[in-house]
This record gives C-alpha cells, structure tokens and sequence, in this order.
C-alpha cells in the first residue's frame, strides 16, 4: 500500500513536472480503499504469503524520450511483465515524469486470480536477462550488464544518505578519488600508496611470504572495503595490470604500507588478512553501507554468497518469499529515491555528472543467516 500511495500520489501532484499518469490498470477503480480490497480478496487465496507485492521500475535514456509515447511505453511495459510471469495478475502501470529521463513503474500482485504465486527466485537475473531482449526487439539504447560494470553502483542505504544528507558515501567518494590517481600515466606502486596516503586513502595488500600480492582492501576514514567490492576496476588482478608493478621491487614498498595502515587501524588491519586466510579471499568483500553510521563507528558490511537461487532451490513459493524477504524494494526504491532526490544540487553533481549507476541491493537474508551463524544462533520464522 505504501507503494501504491506513492504512486496514487503523484498522479494529482500540484507540480506539473512531478505528476505521473496511469498507463494502464485492471483494477475496478483508482480509490486506495478500493484496490485494498481487491487485492485483500486476491490474498485469502494465499493467506500465509507475506511479500505478495511486485514493484520495480524501467527506465530509459533521456534521448529516447521523443520516441517513447505512452503507447510504446505500455507495450513494453506488458512485454516485461509477460515475460517475468505475471500474465494473469492485478496490475498498475504509471509513468514518471520527476526525473531527466522517461519511466514506468510496475506494481504487480503476485499471487494470480487462480490462486498461483509468480516466483521471485532469481528475479534479478531474470529481469535483467528480459531488459536485454527487450532492449533489442525494441531498438533501445542498449545497457551493459552488471556483471561487466567496472564499477560498483550505490546501493539503495547509500542513496538514502545522500538524499537525507546532500552528501555522497564514503564509498562513492573513494572510488572517485581512486579513478583519477589510477589515470596518471606510468603510475608505479610507489607512487600509488603515496597519493593514496595523501587523500586520506589506506591501503592493506594481501601479500604472501614470498611478496606475492593476491588481493587489496582500502581504509578510507571509518570505511573499509575490499577490491572487488568497490569494483572490478579496483580489485587487485586489474590494478596489477594497469600500474607499473613489479613484485620483487615493490615488495618493500607493500609492505611498509601495510605497516602503516595497521599502525592507523590496528586490530582492523590484521582482521582483513585474518579473514582471507579463514578461507576468504581479498577480493571478496564489503558491498553495502550503513544508513545512518554513529560517528566513529567503523564500517565493515561483507559481501554474501549469490542472492539469486535456482528454481529448484526455491522450492515452493512461501519458501521463496521468507528467503528473499527484502529484494523487491531495493530495486524500485532506487529510482524512487532518484526522483526525489533530484533537486538537491550535491545529488545532481554526483548522480548526473559522476555518472553513478542504479543497481540491485544485496541480500539481506543472506546477511542475516551469515550473523545468525556466527552467534550459533537457530533460525527464526519472520512472517
């Protein structure tokens, strides 16, 4: 309902610019109270499915705007849901216009009229794999994939802050100070870890006995974060090959600068090495960001196993939705909190100028079976 009313919102909102308009629906009527009770009727057929609700959002670029009607934006907009499952569904589609560029948003009952759930096991790889296609069929600017992007997105916690703050993440600010000093030319190791030392920048090499280098984690303030998490770009087997780098010869160099930062960080040094020689690698890493971090406080969020499971592993649809109980939103929050954030000029620099990307959230259920497997503790039903 909450997604609903933001939707229902807009479409009488007093600023013309920031109105949205109702695509398509095959609900009875537009009245909150009333689309409730149609889908509370659609819900007795699955009583004990707790995240019945579909809510994403498709976006494309602003020079495509001119040739995307309301028409072909339905068409498209029907072609993704077809292809995601939902063929017989209760519906809403709006389309957006309180950003720089065109966009729907989709809001779907899960659960069918003949009482099916459509599964959202795998649902982002599905997606993305549908965007694809549809990106051809339609002859739309195509998106490369987010496995390939060198740099890792702001995650939905992140977006949040720069919205409530006017100020970019640690991460974000890291991985901008990190760009320019990897595009200075015949840039040495050396020369590396001192203008990364003079930005505020702290660097921790996985470096075996024999000085060999497997992997790098970044200290930036109260933030740590491994290469892979902050981005293919930034993981230690592509630095490798863009520096200047010699193992024997730069041995002492990565060395001395692992001294360093142990002597700033202390026991948060040694814990990176400690947990790559526990199994994990140090390319493996933190992806997301505390909302609202206490000061002082050190941030540390590591990343889960794969979020997407097989269909198999899915196994019947109440399964799916305890396991995959928070997904759904990161996706559509992200362009919602575009929308809202696109007044504030510090958002705009970041967002548009930096050219940050939208991308999928982790999966907290994975963190929380981590914790819980720390602590030994017995997994709890949430519904």
């Amino acid at each position: 309902m909450g997604a609903l009313g933001y939707n229902l919102k807009k479409l009488d909102h007093p600023d013309q610019k920031q109105r949205a308009e109702l695509l398509d629906s095959n609900f009875i009527s537009l009245d909150q109270k009333e689309i409730k009770a149609e889908v509370e009727l659609i819900r007795q057929l699955r009583p004990n499915l707790s995240r019945y609700v579909y809510h994403t959002s498709l976006n494309f670029t602003k020079a495509e705007e001119a040739l995307l009607t309301n028409e072909k934006l339905l068409a498209i907009g029907h072609e993704y849901l077809n292809a995601m499952g939902f063929t017989d569904n209760q519906y809403l589609i709006f389309r957006h216009y309180d950003a720089d560029h065109p966009h729907i948003h989709l809001l779907v009952n899960r659960i069918t009229f003949e009482g099916d759930v459509v599964s959202d096991s795998n649902n982002y790889k599905k997606s993305e794999a549908i965007l694809r296609k549809l990106e051809h069929l339609r002859r739309l600017t195509a998106v490369q994939p987010s496995s390939k992007v060198a740099q890792k997105a702001a995650t939905k916690d992140e977006l949040e802050m720069v919205v409530r703050t006017g100020k970019p993440s640690q991460k974000m600010v890291l991985q901008e100070l990190l760009k320019k000093m990897l595009k200075q030319p015949n840039l040495t190791i050396p020369a590396l870890i001192k203008a990364g030392e003079q930005a505020g920048i702290h660097f921790l090499f996985n470096q075996a006995a024999n000085g060999r280098v497997s992997g790098i984690t970044y200290f930036y303030e109260d933030f740590k974060i491994k290469g892979q998490a902050l981005g293919k770009q930034f993981k230690w087997t592509e630095l490798a090959k863009k520096i200047n780098y010699e193992q024997v010869r730069d041995s002492k160099a990565i060395s001395e600068a692992n001294s360093r930062t142990r002597a700033v960080y202390g026991e948060l040094g040694a814990e990176s090495e400690q947990s790559t020689a526990t199994g994990r690698t140090a390319e493996q890493g933190s992806a997301g960001l505390s909302a609202n971090p206490t000061p002082g406080t050190f941030i540390n969020h590591e990343q889960p196993a794969d979020p997407d499971r097989s269909e198999d592993a899915a196994g019947n649809d109440d399964a799916a939705d305890q396991q995959d109980r928070e997904r759904t939103w990161t996706a559509d929050q992200d362009a919602d909190l575009l929308d809202i954030g696109t007044g504030s000029d510090q958002y705009f620099d970041y967002f548009h100028n930096g050219g940050f990307e939208i991308s999928d959230d982790v999966d907290d259920e994975a963190i929380h079976g981590r914790n819980r497997h720390r602590k030994r503790q017995v997994r709890t039903n949430r519904r």
